[in-house]
């Protein structure tokens, strides 16, 4: 930082150097001797700014308490993330594994033909034959799932195009209106 003389007169205040009198008579005679054109102010390397920079001690005594406080925060949360670990797998052990029940066969039946997209004679004949396996409360959960009505569809769509490609007396077609009439689709 640049000081000058003015800079100097009120450090000799501040210190308690000169009365506040003196620094005030001091001053007025420096300023008008200035704006007069009489004295030029003369800046110099202020030596005590350009000393080493102080530490401020409260912000570093604030700083090691954050620290200090976060570190023991950091240990209980470990501490009763592990307590509680243990607990969940103490209890875990204690309760007996609940077995995960197989899918139901009716709706498991008809996502895996939907999904094989497979629409050979041996493969609507299969799902023909799984189909009818299938008790009442099985296939009411297949005609109630996500995917029949995909299966509705594309059988539907099948069909039309058969008796446009190859007529109504195909054998596909055959095949095809067997599996409608298994699913209970109307086949007109």
């Amino acid at each position: 930082m640049k000081s000058s003389q003015i800079r100097d007169l009120a450090r000799r205040y501040a210190t308690g150097k000169l009365s506040q009198e003196s620094y005030r008579s001091q001053r007025r005679s420096l300023i008008d001797s200035v704006t007069g054109g009489q004295v030029q102010l003369s800046y110099r390397e202020d030596e005590r700014t350009a000393a080493r920079p102080r530490f401020n001690t409260k912000l570093l005594g604030i700083t090691a308490v954050v620290l200090i406080v976060a570190g023991i925060g950091t240990v209980l949360l470990i501490k009763r993330s592990n307590h509680a670990a243990a607990a969940a797998q103490a209890a875990q052990a204690q309760a007996p594994a609940v077995p995960a029940l197989p899918p139901a066969p009716g709706p498991e039946l008809v996502r895996t033909f939907v999904e094989a997209n497979d629409w050979t004679d041996g493969s609507l004949q299969n799902f023909t034959r799984h189909w009818t396996t299938l008790d009442t409360e099985d296939q009411s959960q297949a005609r109630e799932s996500l995917m029949y009505p995909r299966l509705v569809s594309a059988v539907r769509q099948q069909m039309d195009s058969e008796k446009a490609v190859a007529g109504p007396a195909s054998p596909h077609l055959m095949e095809l209106q067997k599996l409608a009439k298994s699913l209970g689709i109307p086949t007109s």
